[in-house]
């Protein structure tokens, strides 16, 4: 069986779960592990699928790694049997042949996020203050964490037997129940239970999941359990904030929220599986966890085309509110295509498959970009019809200096995280490319975003405001496109192109 590639340094052959690395194998300490292990090592060899000559180069698009293909287990009626649709064994990729997109189910949860996301961001705009946003990021990061929760196992052993799909509607009830009851939350303990007992149900079933799934994976199984024992104590830990006051209940999701994250990260980081001496370890599937941030980051940015045409908010004929949405469209629009875009590298080693840390930095940077998106998106559509009359608001409306304060603290925020995404990427371009390194094309994102933010400090008309905002971007915009152009096709006369 030949091996793709030559030999890969220890940080280009990560990055599980939500980064790509983590792992299983030595299942115990006794002597007779070593038995297990014979047999687990025997039944990964039996998958090894041996025809891959012409079909790598998806593959290498994220960067040069040393992988092989798996073949799949045979299809059943009803249930298949748990498998593993990629994982490193000996700091070799297994993986299973074919380039894999998104699953139907994937796309049916995607159209429930729309609703969500748009639920979530219309409360915090109607009360536009610093206690809304505080609000809606705190329920926003549950429901990030739920959604990446699918993505992982789906993207790990997704089969789309009846056994998964019964599991991803019974999750999709469960963020029905969440979603509906978030306004509840101080209504004493049965309201804040009606909020925090579906998302304790929603891990705790994955915890199960992954439980009964390491029982026939042996590749992922130790470092899945270790992930399961951190899902039981933070779910034990959740139960607090359904007893304690309003300030408390603040202080302890947040603490749970953060300790999440480090056990999700110690679970599995590279280090882990080193300390761990692991030989077999999750990996992900790269294609398809590009796809779902980007489709998430896609819905996001669909928040914005969605304020400017439901309902018909910007009335019939040309108007200030006309313009306004033609703004909100451009920024839409070049937000797309500016995240889109990346590091703006011909050729680049994605972050997910560089190392540990700029895998779990180019995740976890997702979190305050989409939240920001829908945000802003949100905001800017109440302003579609707001006077541009600052400390002046009517029964029932946000106050505006808050509501332009979200519009461009969103945009901000996107701004900078795509500007870090960008950054992120390692260049395997030529040196002499282009007229300028990777890092001076997309650092402007950042300065631009911050003055955008600027913007709304000045108070200034609502159109004017987001005219300077379209404008601004549609400067990187150009700008980017010019000098992510080759240099040669810059410079050369047109009677005489480069071979």
């Amino acid at each position: 069986m030949s091996i793709k590639d030559n030999h890969l340094s220890p940080s280009e052959q990560h990055v599980g779960e939500r980064a790509d690395v983590s792992n299983d194998s030595n299942d115990s300490h006794a002597s007779n592990d070593y038995e297990a292990q014979q047999t687990n090592e025997e039944l990964v060899e039996d998958e090894i699928h041996t025809d891959s000559e012409d079909e790598d180069e998806f593959i290498r698009k994220y960067g040069d790694i040393n992988f092989q293909y798996i073949k799949r287990p045979r299809d059943a009626v009803w249930f298949i049997r748990p498998h593993a649709l990629n994982y490193f064994k000996d700091g070799v990729l297994y993986r299973t042949k074919g380039e894999r997109g998104a699953a139907k189910t994937e796309l049916f949860l995607d159209l429930m996020y729309v609703g969500i996301i748009a639920n979530l961001a219309g409360n915090a705009s109607e009360t536009a203050s610093g206690a809304s946003l505080l609000k809606y990021i705190l329920f926003f990061i549950p429901m990030w964490v739920v959604w990446a929760d699918i993505k992982d196992f789906t993207n790990y052993y997704y089969n789309e037997d009846l056994s998964q799909k019964l599991y991803i509607l019974w999750i999709l009830a469960l963020l029905t129940l969440y979603v509906n009851s978030n306004e509840k939350i101080l209504d004493g303990a049965l309201g804040a239970a009606l909020l925090v007992v579906p998302y304790i149900l929603c891990r705790i079933s994955l915890m199960i999941a992954l439980l009964i799934y390491s029982i026939y994976v042996p590749q992922h199984r130790v470092q899945q359990r270790l992930y399961s024992v951190s899902l039981f104590i933070t779910c034990c830990l959740w139960i607090i904030v359904i007893f304690v006051g309003k300030w408390a209940k603040v202080g302890v999701s947040i603490a749970i929220m953060v300790l999440e994250q480090i056990f999700f990260v110690v679970a599995f980081h590279p280090r882990t599986k080193k300390f761990m001496k692991l030989t077999m370890s999750t990996a992900l599937n790269i294609e398809h966890e590009v796809e779902r941030f980007s489709t998430f980051v896609t819905i996001a940015i669909g928040e914005f085309l969605y304020k400017i045409v439901a309902l018909n908010p910007l009335g019939p004929g040309l108007s200030y509110k006309f313009g306004r949405g033609v703004f909100l469209l451009i920024i839409a629009y070049i937000l797309f295509w500016l995240y889109n875009s990346g590091s703006t590298s011909k050729t680049a080693t994605h972050p997910l498959r560089n190392n540990g840390w700029t895998a779990m930095g180019w995740i976890y940077s997702h979190i305050p970009l989409i939240a920001s998106l829908v945000l802003s998106a949100d905001a800017g559509g109440e302003l579609l019809a707001r006077e541009s009359i600052y400390g002046e608001t009517e029964e029932g409306e946000a106050d505006l200096y808050a509501l332009s304060l979200f519009f461009t603290g969103g945009v901000c925020v996107s701004m900078i995280m795509i500007g870090i995404l960008g950054l992120l990427d390692k260049s395997r371009d030529p040196p002499d490319l282009h007229i300028i390194p990777k890092f001076w094309r997309v650092i402007g994102r950042i300065p631009i975003g911050i003055i955008i933010l600027c913007l709304s400090f000045a108070k200034m008309n609502i159109t004017l405001m987001m005219g300077m905002t379209s404008m601004l971007l549609f400067i990187v915009l150009v700008y980017e496109s010019i000098v992510s152009v080759p240099k040669l096709c810059l410079f050369t006369p047109r009677n005489n192109p480069p071979n």
